[in-house]
């Protein structure tokens, strides 16, 4: 039998169940996980999980629609956006502290996961900073709630859905929740930040202090604090970059890719596709998050970042771990290599350096980093020529730009 894609997975079921029509008349469609699952035998938390607007279904995105849970095993599908947008650079300067002195089972410098990132973050003061007060962790992991609120004049009544907390900070007067995120996001769906923040307004709690929401991301060694605002009066949300907070620790950077020289060995796998994607600290975060997981396959990892599934997009990010040699994907899913895994235990100046030896030690990086004449012929190792070849290039002086951009602390 023909393994069906999730797209056509929902092709299926919005043809069979009139879903466009039944919209279009009553501004909205519940359907069960058992429906999801009846015609093509798709379980429906993979279905369902949409976290980002790259994620959303091919037949959702084509007509406007977003998909909600709105009881356990019971979704509304309607003509709403319930993501909200965030700027990759911070507006605001950032500001840099001192590490920890006392501390010596976290690393600041090598933060591989959200809650050790969050957990420095409290250590090192910063969330007294961004609280504007000091506070204690008093709330993390998951929980079932009631709440209600509308999108777009959408009703939506919660029953006992999953609520998620990566952490809850409470103070004198405040008691602050965080959305917490390795690396970068272009977007978010707000059932990560609204439903927490609906569900604590509804206790006791709110009557005596103020609840405050923030988007964290842990970008390479940037800690941001992005405050999410949702206005109860017109539904409308936001990030509110301009009360955004971020931080780096002090760090000395005594290397630079002028460093690099000439390599005899070629560490990278040029059997595999020369790499396209200019984007590197979203390669860095797919690293570290597949470190996170347990067995995680490609779909695992992919669906927690701002990449289509519908696009050959996320397999240019994952041919660049496999080049690097840091990463092995089958079948089975994604496996961090002995290489990888050393690169792991370096602090994030040191896998930065040891990254860019590896990446340059290629002779077509190579002549791109020192200016050098460029043969066509090396290609011909990766079979491409023509205008793909300026595409590659592009990458590659993408890379340098972002290299030289950490080892001198400045921001993309």
């Amino acid at each position: 039998m023909k393994k069906v894609s999730n797209n056509e997975a929902w092709e299926h079921i919005f043809t069979d169940l009139k879903i466009l029509d039944q919209v279009g008349k009553n501004n909205f469609f519940d359907i069960s996980a058992t429906e999801i699952k009846k015609r093509d035998g798709k379980e429906a938390s993979l279905m369902t999980k949409v976290d980002h607007r790259e994620n959303l279904p091919i037949v959702m995105s084509n007509n406007g629609l977003s998909i909600l849970a709105i009881k356990n095993g019971l979704y509304r599908i309607a003509k709403t956006d319930p993501f909200i947008d965030i700027q990759k650079v911070p507006l605001c300067n950032v500001e840099i502290i001192s590490k920890p002195t006392d501390i010596l089972s976290i690393d600041p410098l090598n933060l591989k996961s959200e809650s050790s990132a969050l957990d420095i973050a409290y250590i090192s003061k910063m969330l007294d900073i961004v609280f504007d007060e000091q506070t204690e962790l008093t709330i993390r992991g998951r929980l079932r709630g009631n709440l209600s609120f509308n999108l777009s004049g959408v009703p939506y009544n919660i029953d006992g859905v999953q609520i998620e907390v990566d952490g809850g900070y409470e103070g004198l007067n405040t008691l602050n929740l965080i959305e917490a995120k390795m690396g970068f996001r272009n977007n978010i769906n707000i059932r990560q930040l609204l439903y927490p923040e609906l569900f604590w307004k509804s206790q006791n709690i709110s009557k005596h202090k103020k609840i405050q929401n923030y988007v964290f991301y842990y970008q390479d060694d940037i800690f941001r604090f992005i405050p999410f605002i949702y206005d109860y009066k017109s539904g409308n949300f936001y990030a509110d970059h301009h009360r955004e907070r971020a931080f780096r620790f002090e760090r000395h950077s005594y290397f630079s890719l002028s460093h690099i020289k000439k390599s005899h060995e070629i560490m990278v796998n040029d059997d595999i596709a020369f790499p396209q994607a200019d984007d590197f600290e979203k390669i860095h975060a797919i690293f570290l998050n597949i470190d996170n997981h347990d067995c995680p396959t490609k779909i695992d990892i992919i669906g927690d970042f701002d990449i289509s599934l519908t696009s050959r997009q996320h397999d240019y990010y994952f041919n660049v771990l496999r080049w690097l040699r840091i990463c092995v994907i089958n079948d089975d899913g994604c496996i961090i290599t002995g290489r990888g895994n050393k690169l792991l235990e370096l602090n994030i100046e040191q896998r930065m350096e040891e990254l860019s030896r590896i990446i340059f030690s290629e002779p077509i990086c190579f002549n791109i980093l020192h200016n050098l004449s460029q043969n066509d012929l090396d290609f011909k190792r990766y079979n491409i020529n023509g205008s793909t070849i300026y595409r590659r290039l592009q990458t590659v002086r993408a890379w340098i730009k972002y290299f030289n951009n950490f080892f001198t602390k400045k921001l993309l």
